[in-house]
Formats: structure tokens, C-alpha cells, sequence
């Protein structure tokens, strides 16, 4: 596949969205007041290019927003926005001329990760991963997206991140695999504090 561009208004913020995933946010700055405001009118897109340490990364989230929670007599809001599909930042400009807040050049990039790895499947089958949000966590051929996994392992934005920026298959499985064997870890000493706690 591929890549594609696109110009969109941005959002910088220290949150890193996978395709699928909601969140709600606070708005009270003017210039992302205006830019909700204009998305709510026109049903555009925006950008959430990654800020960790105060650095804006290379990779982000294209959102779109669901809807305006609540809003005050002051303008400010509570959003509730969905991530659609992650990019590669191409660009970015402060301002936009005649509006308050910035923008930029997105690169679209093929995502498409899936792994055969028995190990990764193994353990997405022993955990019992809500891997769709329709099919729950059926398999495919004994095939799983990462994308999905990660996921549905709830990792935090750094972790997303870090994940994500990896960009090949083999680091991005052993990645998982990590983070599988130390849930399913917890998951077995939490089952060993119930039965202990059972035979008292």
C-alpha cells in the first residue's frame, strides 16, 4: 500500500490513540474552542500529534468527534472524540493564517501488522483478549492484529507509543509477548490470593 497524505488541523497533546479507542477531553483553550466548534459544523477530522516530555513526536492519531458532552456559558467543553487511523507527521505549523490554532502535513502509513506467532496467539487465547468489538475474541486462522492486541491490553499512551513507533513485526510481537507473560502473571497470583484467602 502506498502512503498517502493529508492536511488536517492539529491538536498536539501528551495522548497517543490507537484506531477504535474514545476518550473524553476538556476545552477551554480559544483556539481549540474554535477548532471543535468548527469540526462540529463541518464533521471534519483533526490531529493529535504525540507530546511526551514537551517534545511533539513523529507519529499521532486522526480523530474524529463523537460529541459535545457539555458546554458552558464560557464556550468551554467536554468532548467525547474516537481515534479513526494513526499517521506520520509530516509538518506542523503553530498558527494557521486567519485561525487561532495550527496544522499540518499527515503521512498515511500501512498498519496492516499481523502475526502467525504461536507464542502471541497462545497467550491471547489462554488470557481470553477482547480482540474485536464485535466478534470478541475470535481468531482468524490463528492470525491476530496488533493493533488489536494492544488494545485490548490497555496500555497507557508512553507504552502506545512505543509500541507503534517500533514499525516491525518481530519487535512489535516480542513487545506483546512482554506484556502477555506479565499479565497472565498477575492474573495467576491474583488467582493464588483467592484460593488462599478461600481455605482461610
Amino acid at each position: 500500500m502506498g502512503s498517502t497524505t493529508k492536511y488536517m488541523a492539529m491538536f498536539p497533546l501528551p495522548v497517543f490513540l490507537l484506531p477504535g479507542e474514545e476518550i473524553p477531553l476538556r476545552i477551554f483553550e480559544p483556539r481549540y474552542k474554535q477548532l471543535i466548534n468548527e469540526c462540529n459544523e463541518t464533521g471534519d477530522t483533526f490531529g493529535i500529534p504525540y507530546v511526551s516530555n514537551d517534545n511533539i513526536k513523529s507519529y499521532g492519531s486522526e480523530v474524529e468527534l463523537v460529541n459535545i458532552v457539555a458546554k458552558n456559558s464560557l464556550g468551554e467543553m467536554v468532548i467525547l472524540i474516537k481515534a479513526i487511523a494513526n499517521f506520520h507527521l509530516l509538518n506542523l505549523k503553530e498558527k494557521l493564517p486567519n485561525k487561532l490554532y495550527g496544522g499540518g502535513i499527515i503521512e498515511y502509513i500501512d498498519d496492516r501488522f499481523t502475526t502467525t506467532n504461536p507464542e502471541l496467539v497462545v497467550l491471547v487465547k489462554k488470557l481470553n483478549l477482547n480482540l474485536d468489538p464485535v466478534m470478541g475474541s475470535l481468531i482468524t486462522e490463528d492470525s491476530v492484529n496488533l493493533m488489536n492486541v494492544a488494545k485490548a491490553i490497555q496500555l497507557d499512551s508512553d507504552e502506545k507509543f512505543a509500541f507503534y513507533s517500533l514499525r516491525n513485526e518481530k519487535q512489535m510481537v516480542n513487545y506483546l509477548i512482554k506484556r502477555l507473560k506479565f499479565i497472565e502473571h498477575i492474573q495467576l497470583q491474583e488467582k493464588l490470593l483467592e484460593n488462599n484467602f478461600s481455605l482461610n
